[in-house]
């Protein structure tokens, strides 16, 4: 969750000598509107503003907002891309970009933006860091997140969010006292926080204390205005409820169990790594030791933290439950085990993913891909080809990545004009993919222009 709101940079008072006058009267109109919440009138005055002056990141910004008001993430993210084709270093889309991406569960991707995003930074930004730490923790780099926390609190001293930050920052690593002495200046600071109501209620769960923990919930309701954040809450007050009131039997223990595994997978999905591993340690310890869908979650909560040989012994539990096959978590085995250097290892687990979805009559192209890189690395090219173009076939435009690798492979082996047409198509399907600077490289190398 992210505290806080989205920059503009299209005040009407840097309108003047900014744009043409024709163009500034436009702009104005449309921040005005914007400001107003007429989303559509705001965006035609934006979009008019770009047929007069193509070339302004400040208008595709502010188009950006219109749709992000309106729930259109994918538009919202399209205009902020776009401001940042025109200006690469356009802090306000870098901001609003990040946001989006942390929101949609993409915290690594949010976190280059917001530090290019400080980069040119005139001023000190306080609510910068704090989002820079959020992302920081739940990508698994803790002493980073502590210390953008701190500058956040540094340079603002009444930043709840920031202290509410370090309370989640500590409970993940179980330092229960020192996550409620965070906690408790954060409401101290915003007393209708119903972020810190909620990590309070957290911890004193941690801490065994269920009947505190139902009113720091309750206060947390009062406050939530996001349904979903809601929803949780009201799980969690009727399951404590169920077992003040002695009623948590088979079937409300199953139940609660159940909604331990959504916190955990919604925990996993935000990249969470703590929570989940912390959820999910409980599960596997009690009423869940026999589930290889949790043990293979655990596995990847270790593995999101970097404890990646627990993360092993995790996955393989799971593959032991489920001896019937278990593509998933082979899949995420063979990926831990070329992380920390086993090639043999992985290449036998990415195999035996795909031989477990060939049986159910499925196809596993993400394995493939990584086949294809194992096999590329040892120098078995057409194997590796085969791979390549199995994970292509079987993903369609889905995994843009496997053109990429592929392109790689051909160009290693002089099959330039090959090359050149997967790298057009990696571009074309994933433009502001990860690999998409090197893939234009690679291309102005190969082709001369």
């Amino acid at each position: 969750m992210i505290l806080g709101g989205l920059w503009s940079d299209a005040d009407p008072v840097r309108a003047e000598g900014r744009y043409k006058p024709e163009t500034a009267v436009h702009m104005q109109a449309g921040v005005k509107l914007l400001r107003e919440r007429q989303l559509v009138q705001a965006r035609q005055e934006f979009e008019t503003v770009v047929k007069m002056e193509p070339n302004i990141p400040d208008a595709y910004n502010n188009i950006g907002l219109t749709y992000f008001y309106e729930n259109n993430v994918a538009r919202a993210q399209q205009s902020y891309r776009k401001a940042l084709d025109l200006e690469p270093m356009y802090g306000p889309a870098l901001n609003n970009l990040g946001l989006i991406l942390y929101s949609t569960g993409h915290p690594k991707d949010a976190l280059y933006y917001w530090q290019q995003c400080l980069k040119v930074s005139t001023t000190s930004e306080p609510d910068l860091y704090y989002y820079i730490a959020n992302a920081l923790r739940d990508t698994g780099r803790k002493s980073e997140a502590r210390e953008n926390y701190l500058t956040a609190i540094k340079l603002n001293p009444n930043s709840a969010a920031a202290y509410s930050g370090l309370a989640a920052l500590d409970l993940g690593e179980n330092r229960l006292d020192d996550a409620l002495a965070e906690v408790k200046k954060s409401i101290k600071l915003k007393s209708d926080s119903a972020f810190s109501y909620f990590h309070l209620g957290l911890i004193e769960e941690r801490r065994n204390n269920p009947s505190a923990a139902l009113v720091a919930y309750q206060n947390s309701l009062k406050y939530e205005t996001v349904p979903k954040y809601a929803k949780e809450t009201r799980s969690r007050i009727a399951r404590l409820k169920a077992g003040e009131s002695g009623d948590a039997g088979s079937g409300a223990g199953s139940a609660a169990a159940d909604e331990v595994k959504a916190r955990a997978l919604a925990a996993l999905n935000r990249h969470d790594w703590g929570t989940a591993r912390a959820e999910l340690e409980g599960l596997v310890k009690g009423p869940a030791a026999e589930d290889p869908i949790v043990w293979n979650n655990l596995g990847l909560a270790l593995a999101g933290e970097s404890q990646n040989s627990r993360a092993v012994e995790a996955y393989r539990k799971a593959l032991l439950l489920r001896r019937e096959g278990f593509a998933e978590a082979q899949y995420n085995l063979g990926m831990v085990l070329r992380h920390m250097g086993d090639n043999l290892g992985a290449e036998a687990a990415f195999r035996k993913a795909i031989d477990d979805s060939s049986r159910k009559g499925r196809s596993n192209p993400l394995s493939q891909n990584m086949l294809g890189i194992i096999l590329r690395e040892r120098g078995d090219f057409d194997a590796a080809d085969k791979a390549f173009r199995r994970a292509i076939m079987q993903a369609g435009n889905d995994l843009p990545v496997a053109h990429y690798n592929r392109a790689l492979l051909l160009e290693h082996n002089e099959h330039s004009r090959d090359a050149i047409s997967e790298y057009h198509t990696y571009l074309e399907l994933a433009p502001h993919g990860k690999n998409a600077a090197a893939a234009k490289i690679r291309l102005k190398r190969l082709t001369g222009t």
